[in-house]
């Protein structure tokens, strides 16, 4: 698992970086499975989304598996 902040997205390839408090960048893919809570503004809580939900910038709790030399997301949780 990671904590950080949304670096970068590449929309077409479902990829985000995400850099921790540490200076470190791990780059996420994300399948059509993955689960990703996002902000919902209007009640000021948190709505399961989607991949298209997220922006850069978000500070973000990340659990991800390695295989095939890539980081799989298995979840997202935006905390801010």
């Amino acid at each position: 698992m990671i904590e950080g902040r949304v670096k970068h997205l590449n929309r077409i390839n479902r990829t985000a970086v995400v850099e921790t408090s540490d200076g470190r960048e791990v780059a996420l893919h994300f399948g059509a499975e993955s689960y990703i809570e996002v902000p919902e503004l209007a009640s000021g809580g948190f709505i399961t989304g989607s991949f298209e939900y997220l922006k850069e910038g978000y500070w973000v709790e990340a659990k991800f598996t390695e295989s095939d030399g890539a980081c799989h997301c298995s979840s997202l949780c935006c905390r801010s």
